[in-house]
């Protein structure tokens, strides 16, 4: 699209976390930016080519940037002053002392966790913003600081571009504010929006993008790479691989899984436990432990039991070669598996969807768990 000078205005890149939409964004917006592209494209003896790669060079760059040039670099340390960078903050006690500033004094934050991994996920956002117990949300003064930004000339003449980052936590007005500069932005001012949830973003916003789908990325690259990177055998590898289901953020959070990942495993195998045994007390007990976690913490752990009934699902179905276990937990998902009823596992994805609808509309937590255990219970 850029080399035919058909550039949508606005990309709207949907993915499962960790699928690589943010890598394919930032390289599109740096090819976007790359001054060696732009010379080579207008045909001429253009000095800059030569400074960069001599008078005779053996070899240009035709099919991506240059990876040389100012702008290029620029664009990788995300510092280029045209490309502008939106995402879910919230008062945070690292910066401005607790309070919600402006969204620049967030970036250099930001910049770290992109050069560190740039397949992170929502919840390694906000744990890198040190959110605590909140959600993120781009509202209306976000909207506003980055209409202001756009208001002013490109510094360096050429393109504006705005990447916003999990445009679904973006509220109603925010949204609104932001809608005419998306659907009728200014000459050379470009969006790219990623999200994981295309659904929960406002239809006036999404039928204005360019939908693109970011695949799962595919079993052999993606095996190859976590070879690579953890210096692994391949068989072991491609275990890892099958796991995190095209997500190369997903195998790196497996693979250097945290205590908390592993307590949450346990709570779950506990919870269900204590569900099959109709034990009332104990699960009261556990509703009151889960209600005092953080939001998040929350959600990953309802997530986590989303991810672990689907395999049991198909154990029970007789698909073993799908479930994608991991290597260090499939002995207790089996043994978990082979006491539960094959026709509760619908109630039981309902009952852990709801939880976490109910969590991201901030009602109590004692509510919700309370309820989540005793549906656990009745449907058990």
């Amino acid at each position: 699209m850029v080399q035919a000078g058909r550039m949508p205005h606005a990309v709207l890149f949907s993915e499962q976390s960790g699928c690589g939409a943010l890598p394919l964004a930032l390289a599109t917006i740096q090819y976007m930016f790359c001054r060696t592209r732009k010379a080579l494209a207008s045909g001429e003896d253009n000095p800059l080519v030569k400074g960069l790669f001599g008078d005779e060079p053996a070899e240009l760059p035709t099919e991506d940037s240059c990876q040389v040039c100012s702008s290029c670099i620029k664009v990788r340390n995300l510092t280029h002053p045209d490309f502008h960078f939106v995402f879910p903050i919230n008062t945070t006690q690292i910066v401005e002392k607790g309070k919600k500033a402006a969204m620049d004094a967030y970036y250099e934050i930001f910049r770290n966790l992109v050069k560190e991994n740039p397949y992170f996920s929502e919840e390694d956002l906000y744990r890198a913003m040190e959110l605590e117990n909140k959600m993120g949300l781009i509202g209306v003064n976000e909207a506003a600081w980055l209409i202001n930004r756009l208001s002013f000339t490109a510094y360096e003449g050429g393109e504006k571009v705005v990447l916003i980052l999990f445009p679904e936590r973006m509220n109603l007005e925010a949204a609104n504010k932001l809608l005419k500069s998306i659907e009728e932005p200014t000459e050379d001012t470009y969006f790219f929006l990623i999200t994981n949830a295309p659904g929960k973003i406002i239809q006036t916003i999404r039928s204005r993008c360019r939908l693109i789908e970011v695949p799962p990325i595919s079993k052999e690259d993606l095996t190859k790479a976590i070879a690579e990177k953890y210096k692994m055998d391949e068989e072991k590898a491609l275990l890892w691989a099958e796991c995190s289901q095209g997500s190369f953020g997903r195998a790196m959070q497996l693979i250097e899984s945290s205590e908390g990942e592993t307590e949450d495993f346990e709570d779950f195998t506990t919870l269900m436990g204590l569900a099959l045994d109709k034990d009332l007390p104990g699960l009261i007990g556990f509703a009151g432990d889960l209600s005092k976690r953080g939001k998040e913490a929350q959600k990953n752990f309802c997530r986590g039991a989303l991810k672990i009934l689907r395999q049991m699902y198909l154990l029970a179905l007789g698909k073993e070669d799908l479930a994608y276990m991991n290597p260090n937990q499939a002995d207790e998902i089996k043994a978990l598996a082979g006491r539960l009823k094959k026709e509760n596992f619908g109630n039981y994805y309902d009952i852990f969807n709801d939880t976490i609808e109910c969590i991201e509309r901030n009602v109590n937590a004692k509510f919700i768990f309370s309820d989540l255990c005793n549906a656990l219970y009745q449907n058990t």
